[in-house]
Parts: C-alpha cells; sequence; structure tokens
C-alpha cells in the first residue's frame, strides 16, 4: 500500500498527458507519467518517492502500438515488455528486455518505463544503443523524433515534462546477427529468457554496417555504448586477445564494484564476454 494520498489522472491523448504536466507543474505539484507503475509503487511505498499526482498514460493508443512502414519499426513506450517479447519483432530486444524481473513482473514493465527507470541498468537501452534508434518525444511544442545517441547519456535526459512515446528501429537492424548475454549474481549466464535479476554484467553486440556495435549495462554505474570500444574490436589486425585487453582500458568509467560483484570479478565477466562477441560476430 502507498502510505500517501495523492492525485490520479487517466488522459486519452498525449497532448493532454503533456498539458496536464505542465498544469501541475504551474500550480506547485510534482507529477509522474505512470505506466507499468513497478518502480513508483516500490519507490513509494519506501518512502523515497511523493509524487503529488500521476498520470496514467497507458490509456493514450499511440503509445500502445507496434507499426511497420516507411522501412522502420515503431514500438510505443506502454508497450510491457512481456508484450514485446511474445511480438518477437525485433529479436535483440526480446532478450534484453525478457531478462528483467520474472515474468510476472515483465508484465507491467514498460519499454518506456525501463528506459527511463530510476534503478541504473536499464537493460532495454542495449539494444536501442546499438541499432541506433529514434526516439519519438511529446513535449509542449508539439512531437519531435531524436536519435538515441543525443538523449541518452548514461540515463535518459528527457527535458521535465517530455512524455517517451516509443521508438523507431531501421528494419535492417531487425533480423542483424547479435550476441546478447547477461552474468546474474547467482551465476546464471548465457542466453535463455528466464536469466532473471540486477546483473554482473549485460551486453548486446550486433553486427551491422559489417562492423561490430556493442552497449554494456551492470559494468560501471550506467549502462553505455562506446564508440572507442567498438574501434578496437573493429581493427582487422589485432589478435583478439590484445582487442580484448585494450577495449578493458577504454571504457568509459570505472569498473563497479558494489554487493552484488566486485570490480574484479565484473573485468573477468566483461572479458570472458567480450570474448564470445568477438568469436560469434567478427
Amino acid at each position: 500500500m502507498i502510505p500517501f494520498d495523492f492525485e490520479y489522472y487517466r488522459p486519452e491523448t498525449a497532448t493532454e498527458a503533456v498539458t496536464l504536466y505542465t498544469d501541475l507543474a504551474g500550480r506547485g505539484k510534482n507529477a509522474r507519467y505512470f505506466g507499468g507503475g513497478t518502480e513508483i509503487i516500490s519507490f513509494c511505498r519506501l518512502y523515497q518517492l511523493y509524487p503529488h499526482a500521476v498520470i496514467d498514460i497507458k490509456g493514450i493508443p499511440e503509445l500502445n502500438t507496434f507499426e511497420q512502414k516507411n522501412g522502420k519499426l515503431f514500438i510505443g513506450a506502454a508497450k510491457t515488455l512481456s508484450q514485446i517479447q511474445e511480438s518477437n519483432l525485433f529479436p535483440l530486444l526480446n532478450y534484453c528486455g525478457g531478462r528483467v524481473a520474472d515474468h510476472t513482473i515483465r508484465n507491467k514493465i514498460t519499454l518506456g518505463g525501463n528506459l527511463c527507470a530510476m534503478i541504473p541498468y536499464r537493460e532495454t537501452s542495449l539494444a536501442l544503443l546499438v541499432s541506433e534508434a529514434e526516439l519519438v518525444i511529446q513535449n509542449r511544442k508539439g512531437k519531435k523524433i531524436l536519435p538515441i545517441s543525443e538523449i541518452f547519456h548514461e540515463s535518459l535526459r528527457l527535458e521535465d515534462g517530455d512524455l517517451l512515446m516509443g521508438v523507431h528501429i531501421r528494419e535492417e537492424c531487425l533480423g542483424a546477427p547479435f550476441v546478447c548475454l547477461k552474468k546474474t549474481s547467482d551465476g546464471n549466464v548465457g542466453y535463455p529468457q528466464d536469466r532473471v535479476g540486477y546483473p554482473v554484467v549485460s551486453v548486446a553486440a550486433m553486427r551491422a554496417d559489417n562492423k561490430i556495435q556493442a552497449a554494456f549495462s551492470g559494468v560501471c554505474i550506467f549502462p553505455f555504448r562506446s564508440r572507442t570500444v567498438e574501434e578496437v574490436f573493429n581493427k582487422s589486425n589485432l589478435p583478439r586477445e590484445e582487442k580484448i585487453r585494450q577495449a578493458v582500458e577504454v571504457i568509459p568509467a570505472a569498473i563497479h564494484d558494489d554487493m552484488i560483484s566486485s570490480a574484479g570479478y565484473r573485468e573477468f565477466v566483461l572479458k570472458s564476454m567480450m570474448a564470445e562477441i568477438l568469436e560469434r560476430l567478427e
């Protein structure tokens, strides 16, 4: 049970949702967009989040659609991870999202909720980073479409009141060769979609335009795609072992050390996963 009162709204359009948010903010009220609600409910119960109002976006039709046209797949931000997995439209995203929490929770967690999460792993971002997805955003001025590389830096950097409506993925990325690996603290590692829990290391890699593209979560305190790491991976004149050594040296921040895993063990797992990426995608 949430131990305090708040206002609840359920708009029918994205424009209405953004207008509501703006109006509430103008009255000094802290509002939150509400999709699956798993994170909001959990943090409210722990007294770590106190919204004055929630704006339920699940009823907005555009946020609940899959659509393929003009060479792109659109996935609405209110689609749950289970719905994305069952659709099998983008296999790499299926794997990245299909190992977040358990099946019951994935029935509630939405794509937008995972991308905007306060919990730092945001594993669906890995598939979108390597596929160079575009994000569709509604704000007070209207709708805009931005490459994920422009707006995702450690986390999704939305402006106050912006509503993530969904993502576009180029059709050529949907069937591209990929590797998706995740190791959890209980020792699980591999491809099966029953590998759940917070990652020691989670990685998604794709071969596109004849080059390896890779993104990582769990390694640092934020998920990332590093062009510098990719440059090392794609050097044709380096032995595989040297590529791994150099790639680890240029990751964008210190390897994380926490109660889930020591930094030393994370580095060991990271090197093992890099070796598998290179073996399968070179």
